[in-house]
């Protein structure tokens, strides 16, 4: 009988153990858990050194943490720490965890090692000079201005370059920009003495000359529903380029910015209630936003370089600058503010334009006097194989 109880008792003591024991793991497992949460939190407000401070606590007690590597990975690389940033991004891969394939963290650890971020692919249309492009609605064709010799024309092709169409015969034609709904493609041409804007029905294959003055016009971009083509002209001052609107139905301009200063690259945000363009009101010409109608203006992004040709898609702002020496194309979050350089290379980028949902952006690069069209994947990042490698060269 005492023998029964005491054996009892030995089991209980062992329940009783047993029950700490997964209380501890328990209390240690949220305890890690709160802490990597609160480095999350931390990153998202900005708060990078309070999120060191809480992922490094997970490590104490849990070296081989992916998550908290990852995430500490990420603060530094937002505090410009960068041989902290690889090393925990290292750890990540060294632990064979998926978050070693994050675009964001592969975007800022590709800007410090001087990658880009995104591999480009060669719009190909034999010994052509092809200027400036954009995409189709539906990102799968290109209308780009093109040039055998020096009198450029508006082509219609496929992203590798094969011809579709060939939209104009005689002039000197620039500027495309696709409408909305695919139908309709807007240029600019000097066909009739000096630049005005036209318009192609890609269904007809009408040409419609939307303005004619005296003035160049140029820099067309039609607004999301399709009903007006924001431009630049300098009709009412021939020393002085301001940006208009021009309604497409019935051809009324209405003029959006007046000052000295010269005002350019204008385009719809995604959701057609804001304007933004280029300025030289400070000096270097900078990012301004404005209303769909004019007025309200207000400085969107500046610094001492020189920044233009913007586009605004939701909370990403995408523009080229020379702020790293010569043109590059660079994405800013409104949001985070955070700036990523998308194109790392020997030749000069120009006139990007981004695809309707945001997945390609297709630049001019000059290459030994040719300009030549690229397009960028932004579905195809970097892989994490090349970011191992170059980091562990550079040390």
């Amino acid at each position: 009988m005492q023998e029964d109880m005491k054996n009892s008792n030995i089991k209980q003591k062992m329940k009783y153990r047993l029950l700490f024991s997964i209380i501890i793991l328990a209390l240690v497992f949220c305890s890690r858990k709160g802490d990597i949460q609160k480095g999350i939190d931390a990153i998202k407000k900005g708060e990078y050194l309070k999120a060191v401070k809480s992922l490094n606590t997970v490590l104490k007690t849990d070296s081989l943490n992916s998550e908290a590597h990852f995430n500490l990975s990420l603060a530094y690389a937002h505090l410009d720490s960068t041989d902290k940033s690889f090393y925990h991004y290292l750890k990540i891969c060294e632990l064979e965890s998926n978050l070693r394939k994050d675009v964001q963290l592969k975007e800022m650890l590709a800007n410090f090692l001087n990658l880009e971020p995104y591999a480009s692919t060669l719009v190909s249309m034999k010994r052509m000079n092809q200027f400036k492009g954009t995409f189709s609605p539906d990102g799968k064709k290109i209308v780009v201005a093109a040039a055998r010799r020096d009198i450029a024309n508006i082509y219609l092709v496929n992203l590798d370059g094969s011809i579709i169409k060939k939209l104009t015969k005689q002039g000197m034609n620039t500027d495309p920009d696709f409408s909305p709904t695919g139908e309709h493609v807007v240029f600019v041409s000097d066909i009739d003495g000096d630049e005005e804007l036209y318009l192609y029905d890609l269904v007809t294959n009408q040409i419609e000359n939307l303005t004619d003055n005296t003035a160049d016009d140029f820099s067309p971009s039609f607004s999301p529903d399709g009903k007006e083509i924001v431009f630049v002209s300098n009709m009412d001052n021939i020393y002085q380029w301001e940006i208009y609107k021009i309604n497409v139905t019935n051809k009324k301009i209405k003029r959006l910015t007046k000052n000295k200063y010269w005002d350019g690259f204008p385009k719809f945000s995604s959701d057609g209630k804001r304007i933004v363009f280029s300025s030289k009101r400070k000096g270097s010409e900078d990012i301004y936003i404005m209303k769909e109608n004019g007025g309200g203006e207000k400085l969107l992004y500046t610094s001492p370089a020189d920044e233009n040709d913007p586009m605004l898609l939701n909370e990403n702002l995408f523009f080229k600058s020379n702020r790293d020496g010569k043109w590059e194309i660079y994405r800013f979050n409104l949001k985070n503010k955070s700036l990523i350089r998308l194109t790392f290379n020997a030749y000069p980028d120009w006139n990007p334009r981004i695809s309707k949902d945001g997945t390609k952006i297709v630049v001019s690069r000059k290459k030994k006097k040719r300009w030549l069209l690229y397009f960028i994947n932004l579905n195809n990042p970097i892989s994490a194989e090349l970011i191992i490698a170059k980091i562990k060269k550079s040390k």
